[in-house]
C-alpha cells in the first residue's frame, strides 16, 4: 500500500517530512511571528491541538527562510540578467503613486561552527525596505505650510526627542493630517546582505510591482550615504525625500547642546525645525553658521560632545541634505515627507528578531529568519505561494531507526 502512495507524494507537494504543505505553513508562521520557538511551540499546540518540539519549529522555520531567501536571490539575479534598455512593467491597475523606504535595525548573531553556546556575539545590522503603492492628491500650493502642532508640542514630542518631558506642557489641537497620501499595499524587505545587494534586491522587487512605471514616485531615507547610493543607482527616477523626523531630531539635540536652559534651547530648535518645514534650510545653515563664527570652530582634538564639534557637524548634515529637504513642494507633489511606514516596520522586524537574549547564526541561516519575517509581515501572499509551489519528494525521510537497521 506504501508503494502505491509514494508517487503521490510529489503531486501532494510532501516534502521528507511527516507534515502536509498547510501544516507547515502554520508551523512557520508561528516560529516566523512569536518572540521565541518556545513561544511558538506552546502557542501551536494550543491553536492546532497538534504537538511540535521548539527545535522542529525552528528548524522548519529557518529552513523556509532559506528557501525564501534562496528565491529572491533567484528573482534579483534573473531582474540584474535582463536585456537593457526595457520598458518598465505596468500593473494593474496602474500604480499613481510608489514609495520606496529604507531603514536600518539590529540583531544579534554568534559565529558558526564552534560547537554549542554562544560564540563571539557581536550586533549587526539589518537592511529593511518598504515599498508602499500609495494613493493621494497633488495641491495647487502648500496644503500645510505651518509646523503641524504635534511637532510643535513638547507633551507629544516627548516620546521622540530626549528632555521635552521636563518642558512646560501646552495642549495643543490634533492636526490635519488628510493631505497626506495613504498606504494601499505594503511589501517588505529585509537581510543582512550588504547595501549594494540590498539596492538590487529592492529594484527586483519594485520592477515586479510595476513602480517604475508610476505617475508619482518617491524614496524616502535617513541622512546614511548607502541609502542615497541605493536611490541614485536603482531609483534614479524617484525623488529623494530626506525623512523630516531625522532633521527634527537632529536640530533639537544641538539646541540642547548650545543651550543650557532647556526652555531657550526649545524655542530656539522649534525654530529651526519651522524652518525646515518651510524649506528655508539655507536660513538654518546661515543661522548656525552664524554660531559657528561666534563659538569657534571644532578641532580634531575636541571631544565629541563638545557643542563646537556637534555643531559643525549639523552644519555638514544640512549641507549635504538640502537638495532633498524641499519639503513643500512634496507636500504640493502629494508625497509623504516622514518615512515613519519604515520605522514601523523596523519594530515588526526587531520584534522577532531583536533582544539582548537571542542570538542568531551567522550566514544563511541568521538571514533567513529575516526574508521569513519580513514575508509575513507584507500584504502580499509569498509565503502562501512559495508553500504551493514548492515541489513535493517522492520518499519520507528514513527514521533513525530505519538508518540503524539499514546499516546493519
Amino acid at each position: 500500500m506504501s508503494d502505491l502512495f509514494f508517487p503521490q507524494r510529489i503531486e501532494l507537494r510532501l516534502d521528507g517530512t511527516d507534515y502536509s504543505p498547510a501544516v507547515l505553513e502554520r508551523i512557520v508562521t508561528v516560529g516566523g511571528s512569536s518572540k521565541s520557538f518556545a513561544i511558538a511551540a506552546k502557542m501551536f499546540e494550543l491553536l492546532t491541538d497538534l504537538k511540535v518540539s521548539q527545535r522542529t519549529i525552528n528548524n522548519k522555520t529557518i529552513a523556509i527562510g532559506c528557501e525564501l531567501k534562496a528565491a529572491r536571490d533567484a528573482v534579483t539575479d534573473e531582474h540584474l540578467a535582463r536585456p537593457i534598455p526595457q520598458t518598465p512593467k505596468v500593473a494593474q491597475p496602474a500604480v499613481s503613486l510608489a514609495v520606496a523606504q529604507v531603514d536600518g535595525g539590529r540583531m544579534q548573531t554568534r559565529s558558526i561552527n564552534h560547537g554549542s553556546g554562544v560564540h563571539d556575539p557581536h550586533w549587526r545590522e539589518s537592511k529593511n525596505a518598504g515599498l508602499f503603492r500609495m494613493t493621494g492628491k497633488t495641491f495647487r500650493s502648500d496644503p500645510h505650510p505651518q509646523l503641524p502642532s504635534c511637532f510643535a508640542s513638547p507633551k507629544q514630542m516627548a516620546g521622540l526627542l530626549h528632555g521635552t518631558g521636563d518642558l512646560p506642557q501646552v495642549d495643543v489641537a490634533k492636526p490635519d493630517l488628510s493631505w497626506r497620501p495613504k498606504s494601499l499595499v505594503r511589501t517588505c524587505l529585509s537581510s543582512l546582505c550588504n547595501s549594494d545587494r540590498f539596492g538590487e534586491m529592492m529594484s527586483a522587487e519594485a520592477e515586479q510591482r510595476g513602480f517604475y512605471s508610476a505617475l508619482a514616485k518617491a524614496f524616502l531615507g535617513d541622512g546614511l550615504a548607502y541609502n542615497w547610493k541605493i536611490q541614485q543607482t536603482h531609483f534614479e527616477s524617484f525623488t529623494p525625500i530626506l525623512d523630516f523626523i531625522h532633521p527634527i531630531e537632529r536640530l533639537h539635540e544641538l539646541s540642547r547642546v548650545l543651550f543650557e536652559d532647556a526652555g531657550e534651547a526649545w524655542q530656539h530648535g522649534g525654530k529651526w525645525i519651522e524652518l525646515c518645514w518651510q524649506g528655508d534650510v539655507a536660513e538654518v545653515i546661515g543661522i548656525l553658521q552664524a554660531e559657528q563664527l561666534d563659538r569657534g570652530e571644532a578641532t580634531q582634538t575636541m571631544s565629541e560632545d563638545d557643542p563646537r564639534v556637534k555643531l559643525g557637524e549639523t552644519i555638514g548634515y544640512l549641507q549635504n541634505n538640502v537638495s532633498r529637504m524641499n519639503y513643500p513642494a512634496y507636500r504640493e507633489a502629494g508625497l509623504p515627507t516622514t518615512s515613519c511606514l519604515i520605522e514601523s516596520q523596523v519594530k515588526e522586524i526587531n520584534h522577532r528578531v531583536k533582544g539582548t537574549e537571542k542570538f542568531w547564526n551567522d550566514g544563511a541561516s541568521g538571514d533567513a529568519i529575516l526574508h521569513l519575517r519580513a514575508a509575513l509581515i507584507s500584504d502580499s501572499d509569498e509565503l502562501s505561494n512559495h508553500m504551493s509551489n514548492r515541489p513535493g519528494r517522492q520518499y519520507t525521510r528514513q527514521s533513525k531507526q530505519d538508518r540503524q537497521l539499514a546499516a546493519t
